[in-house]
């Protein structure tokens, strides 16, 4: 397979694990559609690399529009006037860092690893393939990449982990990673915590009131046995109660925090 092909297999699916992140945290369907005349001239937006390394290296460079990235914080967050820049560029940040984590795991790009880093306000130059964002026929905004990846090192001659492999320290290799993506593992929400004596404990009843020292603006927390992951606001979804996340730690904090 060519460069162009492989850049152009990646930005794809790059691009298709960031619109899923979208709608994953939207809470509605988002469609991804190719749009490759997304826009002629530099456009005022925000911009991510991504470096590829590993099976394929290189960098990327991931783009939003701005109308589009602040049309999308405003939704996810529930905000009534245009966000902060600080605010667009934490949550581009983990959306970006959640479709990198999701592609480096596909098994098309086993052996590949994908960083993101921050997102930067700026003139966003026409990129090689274009996406439009859209929630039914509501356009959110458009994604752009630019850069190229080649094979790298890891793809000659090198042999990848297998699925019984560990890496060093002990923890799971790629292969036995990708063997463990789809355990069950109990998702817990949890409202408040507090401390009570024995004494008042046993004095409980029906009616009673149990102060937990927290604030109604407070986001729960969700965990991974007892490691906090993420923290939310409680949303109905479909008739349930649901939680929509507002911060979430790196994928491989979640990963330690659930023994991988």
């Amino acid at each position: 397979m060519s460069d162009l092909l492989h850049t152009h297999e990646l930005t794809a699916a790059l691009a298709a694990a960031f619109g899923a992140a979208i709608e994953a945290a939207l809470g509605r369907p988002l469609t991804l559609t190719p749009a490759h005349s997304a826009h002629a001239e530099p456009v005022a937006g925000w911009q991510t690399t991504i470096t590829a390394s590993g099976t394929l290296a290189g960098l990327l460079t991931a783009a939003l529009d701005r109308a589009g990235a602040a049309a999308i914080a405003t939704q996810m967050l529930n905000l009534d006037e245009e966000p902060e820049e600080p605010v667009v560029a934490d949550m581009l940040r983990e959306l970006w860092g959640r479709a990198a984590a999701a592609t480096a795991l596909e098994d098309r790009f086993e052996g590949l690893t994908l960083t993101s880093g921050t997102a930067v306000a700026g003139d966003v130059e026409p990129g090689t393939g274009g996406w439009l964002l859209q929630v039914g026929v509501t356009t959110l905004g458009t994604v752009t990449m630019t850069g190229q990846v080649s094979r790298g090192a890891a793809a000659f001659g090198t042999t990848s982990l297998g699925s019984d492999d560990l890496a060093p320290g002990g923890a799971s290799g790629p292969g036995n990673l990708a063997a463990l993506l789809d355990i069950d593992l109990p998702l817990i929400v949890r409202f408040a915590r507090t401390e009570m004596s024995l004494r008042a404990l046993t004095m409980l009843g029906p009616g009673s009131l149990v102060d937990m020292g927290r604030s109604p603006d407070d986001p729960e927390q969700l965990l991974v046995g007892s490691q906090v992951i993420a923290e939310g606001e409680v949303v109905v979804v479909a008739g349930n109660y649901g939680v929509r996340i507002t911060s979430l730690v790196s994928p491989a904090e979640r990963l330690r925090a659930m023994d991988l």
